[in-house]
């Protein structure tokens, strides 16, 4: 079964729909990636990476970065940094050196993190 796109934007506007300015599909011509980019109103992006097997997403990158293109947090499930407890979930933290435990690992756990802090800036 392919991924819904369609579904992923709306979970996007349903839990950040208030600090979205834009989602821009990105082509891919593997029917089982998702591609995103994803606009805040304080000019942060999220880009957004999903590979999916059936109903379930195997392989995920969400990398969430500045108005300056630098880099937030990305959190990732790549398969490296097996010393962490989380493995394979990590996140860079403001830096792609900068690894770190993530708890976070679904879109809908880190758009809440997001959501938190432009709101909290954009105040």
């Amino acid at each position: 079964m392919a991924i819904n796109p369609l579904e992923r934007i709306a979970l996007l506007r349903d839990l950040a729909g208030a600090i979205i300015v834009e989602i821009e599909l990105l082509p891919t011509l593997n029917l089982q990636l998702l591609r995103l980019r994803v606009d805040f109103v304080n000019g942060d992006k999220l880009h957004i990476r999903e590979s999916w097997e059936e109903d379930v997403i195997s392989r995920y990158a969400y990398y969430w970065l500045d108005s300056a293109e630098q880099l937030r947090v990305g959190w990732d499930n790549a398969p490296h940094h097996s010393h962490l407890l989380t493995y394979p979930h990590h996140k860079h933290v403001e830096a792609q050196t900068n690894i770190e435990e993530s708890h976070e690992t679904t879109l809908e756990s880190v758009l809440l993190i997001i959501r938190e802090r432009v709101e909290e800036r954009h105040e």
